[in-house]
């Protein structure tokens, strides 16, 4: 399937809750962290949660929580002040060790998903808060890394959502213009990034801890999943959907 002259020519996909199944992940990296940090220490645990939006009991995170929507370095400086002794350098090291032995649950078929927006013509990025490392290898244990143009995180020098920086970095880097751009995303941050950076489409998908209600007032359209995008982009084929 090719895209039509004037559509779309890229689209920039948020990571977690996007790519992959938010709570799946980030509940998990939730409770390995604050067993590292805090052992048998519930109250600390505690605390440690309802400083980033977790709920440990009902391991769900709050729609607008630091954990949904802040870059890694800003959830690990909310941490701190729970943690007496520790130092910035070494809570990022923990947490960075903890991310890279995450289970990974994708929201979809993500080569065959992305290998068909591929096929349209368009080029792919990932803009993500998380640190960049942790998403390259994210995407190549889901067999889904070559496919990419461009990853960035909030550690790559372009800023953190929802500044523009890196939606114009991808753009920069694969030569368009940001309305030629469609965002992909599960948060009013991601929501929020495009708007700022002028993105064409703005798409939010409910596979993250937001809803439909939450992500409608910034959103263009929002779709169960990316596994709907394809069909979605190709049913406008001129681009009428852009602002």
């Amino acid at each position: 399937m090719i895209m039509p002259a004037g559509a779309d020519k890229a689209v920039l996909f948020d990571k977690d809750g996007t790519l992959f199944a938010f709570a799946e992940t980030w509940a998990n990296f939730c409770d390995r962290v604050f067993d590292a940090l805090a052992g048998s220490d519930e109250a600390r645990k505690d605390a440690l949660a309802a400083a980033c939006g977790y709920d440990r009991a009902t391991r769900h995170f709050e729609s607008g929580s630091l954990i949904v929507n802040g870059s890694a370095d800003e959830v690990c400086a909310a941490w701190l002040p729970h943690l007496p002794g520790m130092t910035m350098a070494r809570l990022e090291a923990a947490s960075r060790d903890i991310l890279d032995d995450l289970p990974l649950v994708p929201t979809c078929d993500l080569p065959a998903v992305l290998g068909e927006l591929h096929g349209m013509g368009l080029s792919l990025g990932v803009a993500t808060n998380d640190y960049e490392a942790g998403a390259l290898g994210h995407l190549q244990q889901a067999d889904a890394l070559h496919l990419f143009d461009f990853v960035c995180g909030s550690d790559s020098g372009y800023g953190s959502k929802p500044a523009p920086g890196m939606v114009h970095g991808f753009c920069q880097a694969i030569g368009i213009e940001e309305n030629e751009l469609v965002l992909v995303g599960d948060s009013r941050h991601d929501m929020e990034c495009g708007r700022n950076a002028g993105a064409g489409l703005l798409v939010g998908v409910l596979t993250g801890p937001a809803d439909a209600a939450h992500l409608a007032p910034l959103a263009d359209v929002v779709l169960p999943s990316i596994g709907d995008l394809p069909a979605h982009l190709a049913s406008d084929p001129g681009g009428q959907h852009q602002r």
